[in-house]
This record gives structure tokens, sequence and C-alpha cells, in this order.
């Protein structure tokens, strides 16, 4: 297989990034689109010139033409797209969060273990160099064992008015408790969560838990969506992991990047999808290159896996039972 037909199921904003960032892959052709909403995925098909488009996703799977598709629908419709496309016999990028509950992800890896295809979580982090480069230290045994782990991920009030459809934990916070994990190598035994609503709306916006590993390892995360817009900060997000033999830190704060123009401060995203040369690069693209690889490979992805996300949604769940109840969840 020397090209990968793909097909992309949700053409929302994540979607379409997802299109560009295809199309700058040479191991990949954007085949077909499809999105429920009217008009949409004709809109999206005709401005990238894709030949095939649909608002009903089973459409796009029978399309005998189409190898692999990236789910990029909201994390509510995740399961029958995956189930779908299992069925057809398509491998499968499923964006995070992949589910709201570990019911729908037990299922999401039952189907795609039944039809022998591949499902990759779309936990993006695992492929930005910074955060690598902290695993490899750690594989390495450069830096020790890990004693504890504080990562943050902060985003503005405009972006909780626009998200606000799913609990923060899940929103944002996922991505940490997935690095947690990668990085700990460890079961978790109890989460405390603690949530506040600062500005009124149907979740939260200020999100804490504690993670306790079963090795040992305390996590800490924190996610708020108080950012004032006016700031110009995409991403006002930090890890820091200590060891017993050092530190690694991780500042995306001041990336490295900022433009200082009359309309204010601006700190552009560099690690996502930044858009370099017409295409988006960055680790969305880096996490499709691998997805691309493992397809044509027929491999099975080591880098991320769809058991790891489905103990990323345990925590996550028992986080938001336990800033619900005001009390620890007990998982192990």
């Amino acid at each position: 297989m020397d090209r990968v037909k793909v097909g992309i199921i949700g053409v929302g904003l994540w979607g379409v990034n997802h299109i560009e960032a295809y199309r700058g892959l040479p191991q990949a052709e954007v085949f077909a689109v499809a999105d429920p909403a009217a008009g949409r995925a004709e809109a999206v098909a005709k401005k990238f010139n894709i030949p095939h488009w649909f608002e009903n996703f089973e459409e796009l799977c029978a399309l005998p033409e189409v190898d692999a598709v990236s789910i990029v629908s909201p994390e509510s419709q995740h399961l029958k797209p995956v189930e779908a496309a299992a069925r057809a016999g398509k491998h499968i990028l499923l964006e995070k969060p992949v589910a709201y509950s570990v019911s729908d992800a037990e299922k999401m890896i039952a189907a795609a273990r039944q039809a022998n295809v591949i499902l990759m979580p779309g936990h993006l982090l695992r492929f930005e160099t910074r955060y690598a480069l902290i695993k490899e230290a750690l594989d390495q045994h450069e830096l020790g064992s890990v004693v504890s782990i504080q990562a943050r991920r902060n985003r503005t009030k405009g972006n909780f008015k626009k998200y606000a459809r799913a609990h923060p934990i899940f929103a944002v916070a996922v991505h940490d408790i997935d690095l947690l994990l990668w990085y700990a190598q460890s079961k978790v035994r109890r989460v405390r969560g603690y949530q506040r609503s600062i500005q009124g709306g149907p979740v939260p916006d200020v999100v804490w838990g504690v993670i306790e590993f079963t090795n040992g390892v305390l996590g800490i995360i924190e996610t708020t969506w108080l950012t004032p817009d006016a700031v110009g900060v995409f991403s006002n997000d930090s890890l820091q992991l200590i060891t017993d033999k050092g530190i690694a830190r991780v500042d995306l704060v001041d990336g490295g990047l900022s433009f200082w123009m009359e309309s204010g401060l601006c700190v552009p995203d560099t690690i996502g999808a930044p858009r370099i040369r017409g295409h988006i690069e960055g680790s969305l693209a880096a996490e499709l290159s691998y997805f691309l690889a493992c397809v044509t490979g027929g491999t099975k992805p080591e880098v991320v896996t769809a058991e790891e996300a489905l103990e990323g949604i345990r925590i996550a769940v028992a986080l938001v039972e336990s800033a619900s109840k005001e009390q620890d969840v007990i998982l192990d």
C-alpha cells in the first residue's frame, strides 16, 4: 500500500485540521468526508477538492477505497462510528477523549479486536517533542524514578464558551491524565477531584485533581478556563516531573515565540496544529504520520494504545465522580 486513502468523520474545526495535516503527508490521500450538519461535508469537500462527501458516516465507511478513518466527531458520538468503521475493515484514528464512559471505550476496543483493525487514540502530546523527550529520559534511566508530577492546562474564558459541552476533565485534562499514566507506568490507586464554577455554565470552569498511583507516584492536575482572552496566550500549560535524581520541566506560557503587535500580545500554538507553508505541522502531523505508518506496515501502535486510553477514561470518570461527590474514589 503506497498511499492510504483516508476518510474524515466529523469536519468541524479539528476535523478540518486533520484534513490539512493529512494533505501535508505524502503517504495519505483524503478521499471522503462525512458530517451530519446539513451542507458542511459538501462545503469542506469542495474547499479541499475531496471527491466524496456524506452526511451519514456509514456511507463513508461503505466506500471500498477507504483504508482508514479519522473520527473527529463530538466526544459523545464516537461509539457508533468506531463500530461502523471496524465492521467495514477500516483502521481507526480516534480523537480524544475516546469516550465519556468506560463501557463505551471497552466496546470500541472489542469492536476493533474482533475486526482485527487498528484503533489508535489521538493523544497527540505523546508526539510533541518536549513531552516525548521526558519519556525518552525516563526510559533511558537518565532521570531516575518518578516521585511526583504536576501538570497544568489552562484555557481562556472565550474557549470555555466554545467547549462547555464537555467537563474540563474530558475536554483538556485528559491530555495530562494520559501524560501522567505514560510517565508513571502504573495503575492508579485513588483519586480526589475538586471543582468550582466561577463564570456559571453547564460544567465547572475550575478543576483540580490529585492522583495516587499504586507504585507511590503522586500526580496533581490543574485545569481552569479563566485566562482573560485579551492576554493573548493560547496555552497556559506546564508540567513538572520530579524524580529521585532530577527534575524535568515543560513551560508553554513562554513557548519561545511571541508576537508583540498593536492589537496586543499573541503567543501562537506551536504544538498541536500550527500552520506552516499551507499545511498543518506539529504534533498532530507527527501523530497522523505515525498512524499511517502503522496502517501501511500492518503493525499495532506502540507509542499510544487504545488500552492506555481506556485507563485514562477510567481515571477521568473517577475524578469527575470524586469532584461531584466531594470524596475520594478508590480504583485499585
